[in-house]
């Protein structure tokens, strides 16, 4: 039995996978979370063969997640299933040393393929995708620069307007560490001020557009 687990912050999208997984005989659903952080702490206790993963998610994106399993769930194989098919996004997620990249209109029979392939130690690549996967690989690592999660919290919580002070004391850091990882981050990315850090950031999509709900929680604290 394949063991499955899915995580998408969308519930239809999770329910109605688990119900085209519950059609194929030799794969168990054992779980779906809404997040990283829930599938970490859920994979503390409970063994799967396969994570079908989002890219864009709250709290913790799918970037995050793959990093996080490539270093502490090493025989978890990753099928990133995403709508995010440009190039940026797949040169990063291709770093993290997953199993293989799916759209979100894959085909069943597609869809039984890859499962099967990458549970006996195969990659599989979505055909629409095959092309630009080949493309990224040729390129150079180095025209990326990879940031840590603090730094992408801190680029996020900058992005937000909150102060120095404030973000010093919601990363448990002083404000002199704060100001020394700007100008290292403004260094790495060759910015001569922090909104071409923040701007990176978001061509990147380490972090995505910080959306109005965001921006009216930070006025109201």
């Amino acid at each position: 039995m394949i063991r499955i687990a899915i995580v998408d912050d969308h519930r239809l999208f999770r329910q109605n996978f688990s119900n085209v997984f519950s059609k194929i005989e030799d794969i168990e659903v054992l779980f779906d979370c809404s997040n990283g952080i829930e599938l970490l702490e859920k994979l503390k206790r409970i063994s799967v063969d396969i994570v079908f993963l989002d890219i864009s998610m709250p709290i913790m994106d799918g970037y995050q997640v793959a990093s996080l399993l490539e270093k502490n769930h090493p025989n978890v194989k990753v099928l990133i299933l995403t709508s995010f098919c440009d190039d940026r996004s797949i040169k990063r997620m291709l770093k993290y040393n997953i199993s293989g990249y799916l759209t979100k209109n894959i085909s069943f029979s597609k869809l039984k393929e890859a499962i099967y392939c990458v549970y006996t130690n195969g990659v599989y690549y979505d055909i629409e995708i095959q092309d630009t996967v080949s493309k990224v690989k040729e390129q150079k690592d180095s025209e990326e620069v990879v940031f840590t999660s603090k730094e992408i919290e801190l680029i996020k919580l900058y992005a937000m307007q909150f102060t120095l002070s404030e973000i010093a004391d919601k990363l448990n850091l002083s404000p002199r560490t704060i100001e020394k990882m700007k100008e290292n981050l403004m260094d790495r990315t060759g910015s001569s001020n922090f909104i071409g850090v923040i701007l990176y950031a978001l061509r990147w999509h380490y972090i995505e557009d910080i959306d109005e709900k965001e921006n009216k929680e930070r006025k109201t604290r």
